[in-house]
């Protein structure tokens, strides 16, 4: 805050307020970030950060969800793990009978849904309604920006230019603001978006043929990721295929869900009675299946409306929603004072320099690109690795990927094994066609990550990749040639 960090006791309250209306919890290095998402929606409801926070501890609503807004902030892009929509595009184009449905689950500011759309389009489903997309989010404030469809260079950095040429519209900026794109109305007709709580709400639909939630879960506890996927398993249609990050799919075990191998990724699917042979591993090798649980069956819950015209009988009933964020009666804890100001210690200058590269990650996301810069330089001053590798994502979105290299490498200086900086050097070196030291790169990276269990989470600006996670990312596959694979 303003005059004075928050202690770490009112911070844990804070979380604790976030947890109750939305199921998020953070890592204890990401719990810092609460602050500068306080003292900004304080300002959205044109009160003191001291008497906003006040309003929070007692679960005022308005207060709670002004918070929400500000706290839930998705890292996103076009076409993020593009293994996953090639996979849904050979599971979509196999579809027989109704429209093909698809739930994007936390749909953050909307490039998961809108990417979506467009492989589905580009796999030849564009005619004749035959696909739809719902994207639900628990922010409003995200939904808004989703709807808008209107996006910054940074969202665009890992688009092909085919792609962006047919599905997006430039619209060149003012002068001194980077040009921005807007979804094409042919995509935007595909999708729907909708405000939806994963903690609390009742699937919105059952039916789906695919749901995309990544990069969620790893924010809930282990009680309530076990609540929403089965809920998400719920909904999908038999052979339906469920969507998660690299990290999160060990939390997925023993749901009665099928393990895929497509081009070398792990894709998840409710048992079907019909094989569906969309880019399984060439070895021929049946899927891997779960250990029976409750869920192997869930998806023949039909009492929630079925998407499109689909319509099953119903086998059982749907399970009763957690219940939903109530505020607490007008007899609140006793409030802690405001925070005083603390002394710069080390604790509070590392809080400072994580603050400032949040505030870095924010501009890029709006396509404010020298703020981002100026202020991951000044973190960078503080020598952090961190600085530094935002400081190449911001090069690259600009497309210099030789400054982008010099920063990475810069990062490296200060943290030799640091896993991620190594894996961005192999994308940057092949981008520049320089093979042997993208292959180089990548052998650095798994040596950094000896040792490493797989659920340990690594260092790094996007804090949601853990060390089997980017294992997996690395590990050699066959050639390809954009987000479809080898053509």
């Amino acid at each position: 805050m303003s005059d004075g960090l928050l202690d770490d006791a009112t911070l844990a309250k804070v979380e604790e307020v976030l947890q109750g209306a939305c199921g998020l919890t953070l890592a204890s290095s990401l719990r810092r970030s609460l602050e500068p998402a306080l003292a900004r929606a304080a300002l959205t409801r044109q009160l003191s950060e001291a008497a906003f926070l006040r309003q929070l501890l007692i679960r005022e609503p308005t207060a709670v969800e002004a918070f929400i807004e500000h706290a839930v902030i998705g890292e996103t892009y076009f076409f993020r793990h593009p293994e996953h929509l090639r996979a849904l595009a050979s599971r979509a184009k196999a579809h027989q009978g109704g429209p093909f449905h698809v739930w994007s689950a936390g749909c953050a500011s909307g490039e998961e849904p809108y990417s979506i759309a467009m492989a589905l389009m580009s796999a030849g489903l564009g005619n004749g309604g035959r696909f739809r997309v719902l994207a639900t989010d628990v922010s409003g404030r995200a939904l808004q920006r989703a709807k808008a469809g209107m996006y910054s260079p940074w969202s665009l950095r890992r688009i092909e230019p085919d792609l962006e040429k047919r599905f997006l519209v430039p619209h060149p900026g003012a002068s001194g603001n980077d040009t921005q794109h807007s979804v094409s109305p042919e995509v935007v007709r595909t999708v729907d978006f909708r405000r939806h709580n994963l903690a609390t709400d009742a699937v919105p639909s059952l039916g789906f043929h695919a749901i995309f939630c990544r990069n969620v879960l790893i924010y809930f506890t282990p009680e309530l990721v076990r609540a929403v996927l089965s809920r998400l398993v719920s909904a999908l249609a038999p052979g339906g295929l469920l969507f998660v990050s690299p990290a999160e799919v060990p939390l997925t075990n023993e749901m009665g869900l099928e393990t895929l191998d497509v081009d070398g990724t792990p894709v998840l699917r409710v048992p079907l009675e019909q094989p569906w042979s969309g880019g399984e591993s060439a070895t021929g090798a049946p899927p891997r299946r779960d250990a029976p649980a409750a869920f192997t069956a869930a998806a023949l819950n039909r009492q929630t409306p079925v998407p499109g015209s689909l319509r099953l009988s119903p086998r059982r009933p749907t399970p009763a929603p957690m219940p939903a964020f109530v505020a607490r009666p007008s007899t609140p804890a006793p409030v802690p004072d405001a925070p005083r100001a603390q002394a710069a210690t080390p604790a509070a200058r590392a809080a400072k320099d994580a603050g400032l590269l949040t505030r870095a990650l924010e501009a890029a996301h709006a396509g404010h690109f020298e703020e981002a810069e100026a202020l991951a330089r000044e973190a960078a001053r503080a020598l952090s690795p961190e600085a530094y590798l935002l400081l190449a994502m911001v090069a690259e979105s600009r497309n210099d990927l030789d400054a982008a290299v010099e920063a990475v490498r810069k990062a490296l200086y200060l943290e030799p094994q640091l896993a991620l900086g190594h894996a961005t050097l192999v994308a940057l070196y092949s981008r520049l066609d320089r093979r042997e030291d993208a292959e180089r790169a990548r052998q650095n990276a798994l040596r950094a990550l000896d040792g490493l269990d797989d659920e340990h989470p690594l260092r790094g600006v996007e804090t949601t990749m853990t060390a089997g996670g980017l294992r997996q990312a690395l590990a050699p596959r066959p050639s390809q040639m954009g987000w479809q694979g080898a053509r």
